[in-house]
């Protein structure tokens, strides 16, 4: 009966450890405040929302754009080697102020390299008037000889990201009525065409 006991303290440590040593992983490759918003641009599936409260959320037209996304060349050295800024711009484009808590919806860039996405830049927002816009940016090496910038360039993607409950957490200015253009992809092509060096 010892051993038993034994044999099952040990299994029970070691599924612990496995467990344990997951949710470290996962913290390292997902930064704790964008866990809960990194993939969740559209209504989350486990919400239901009744056709009353979709009515309220289309009249209201509360709306959130993942607008554009800018390159511009900086610190350029020859021909071949500088730097780029990648801005990804979020723009309030309904008609009235998104009034939100705190770390409930984020602007997040994504560098696409081949379908493998990384997200490069993050920034958290609570409250945007109507046309007022909110800025993430990555500062990035750029060298034009190179395949992975020049022959096969990088496309960003700029998603906005908002906690799985924002539909019910009890206030409907947050409430986005058209999930469609939270997303925004863009190849970086347009820096080689566009560079300024000699």
């Amino acid at each position: 009966m010892k051993k038993y006991s034994s044999i099952h303290k040990r299994s029970s440590l070691l599924l612990m450890l496995i467990v344990f040593s997951a949710a470290a992983i996962a913290q390292i490759s997902i930064p704790a405040n964008m866990r809960k918003s990194i993939v969740s641009n559209k209504i989350p599936a486990h919400i239901q929302l009744t056709d009353a409260q979709m009515k309220k959320i289309m009249i209201k037209k509360i709306d959130l754009t993942a607008s554009s996304i800018n390159f511009t060349i900086v610190k350029c050295k020859d021909r071949f080697n500088g730097s780029v800024i990648v801005e990804g711009v979020v723009k309030n484009t309904g008609g009235l102020a998104w009034t939100s808590g705190a770390n409930q919806q984020s602007a997040l860039l994504y560098e696409d390299n081949g379908g493998r996405l990384q997200l490069v830049a993050s920034q958290s927002f609570q409250n945007l008037a109507p046309g007022a816009v909110v800025k993430v940016s990555y500062t990035r090496t750029w060298n034009r000889s190179s395949p992975a910038e020049g022959e096969f360039p990088p496309k960003y993607v700029l998603v906005i990201g908002f906690d799985p409950d924002i539909y019910i957490d009890g206030n409907d200015n947050n409430d986005d009525s058209n999930y469609s253009n939270n997303r925004l992809t863009k190849s970086s092509a347009e820096v080689n065409s566009n560079w300024i060096c000699k």
